[in-house]
């Protein structure tokens, strides 16, 4: 589903598909796993098999039917990409979020534990269902941008098409991925049970300042700010990899309605 072509026609906005999912992948190996503040905390960045399960998360979460990309209209080669996740409320304090059942049973890389683990602790300082009073949201899981084609706003157009998208879930199923569209090396991966829920909220962790700037451009609201110099692997926290004194991320959200 085409969502937006850029004024000067030379990118196209579009869901997630069978064709796009390999290049959507790359952008996520070649510069979120790399140039992503997280990642350098984590060690992801030097770490290619903790990338790929980085990978697996997001063909996970492409199940969900919620991820968008950007692509050249000329070629039709992927440059950005947005992996959204659904998220659903616990049905009881008991039971595990999404992340931490992620990063406990499919995760054997200890940078790439240590990164999605970062993410479950965060998200859960911050109820953000509670706090909205919702029971489902659309998450902006990882959002990248190929080093090349920065600076043309990609990342804020895929931000503001996946708040519209969210928002078209609420009538059924917008770009359905299956397990065969994700390709043979996910073939083992369970297929997605329907979920009967729909987003009411889109929320985010800025992990960085250029996304949190397109968080306030796009009227998110900032609810918690953590500092990286909280998080440690391998003895160093992140902010000791990141180099920058005072890095953070910030948890967004805003109402779908």
């Amino acid at each position: 589903m085409e969502w937006f072509v850029t004024k000067d026609g030379k990118y196209r906005i579009e869901s997630l598909s069978a064709s796009t999912v390999p290049g959507a992948l790359q952008v996520i190996r070649e510069s979120f796993c790399q140039d992503e503040a997280v990642c350098i905390g984590a060690g992801v960045n030097k770490n290619p098999l903790a990338a790929e399960e980085l990978l697996e998360l997001c063909a996970d979460a492409a199940l969900d039917g919620a991820s968008l990309v950007a692509v050249v209209v000329d070629s039709g080669d992927v440059v950005a990409a947005s992996f959204n996740k659904i998220q659903v409320a616990a049905s009881d304090s008991s039971e595990k979020p999404f992340f931490e059942v992620f990063a406990e049973e499919r995760c054997s890389q200890e940078s790439a534990k240590s990164l999605i683990q970062f993410m479950a602790n965060v998200d859960g300082r911050c109820n953000l269902f509670q706090k909205y009073g919702v029971d489902c949201s659309l998450e902006i899981m990882f959002l990248a941008t190929l080093r090349e084609h920065r600076k043309q706003r990609l990342g804020e157009f895929l931000c503001k098409f996946s708040i519209e998208l969210a928002k078209e879930l609420k009538n059924g199923p917008v770009a359905e991925i299956t397990v065969e569209d994700l390709g043979p090396k996910y073939s083992s991966m369970k297929s997605r049970s329907a979920i009967t829920a729909y987003p009411k909220i889109c929320q985010a962790i800025w992990t960085a300042e250029p996304t949190a700037k397109i968080g306030r451009r796009l009227e998110f609201t900032e609810h918690l700010v953590v500092s990286f110099s909280e998080f440690v692997y391998d003895s160093k926290t992140y902010t000791e990899r990141i180099g920058t004194d005072g890095a953070e991320c910030i948890v967004a959200a805003q109402p779908l309605y």
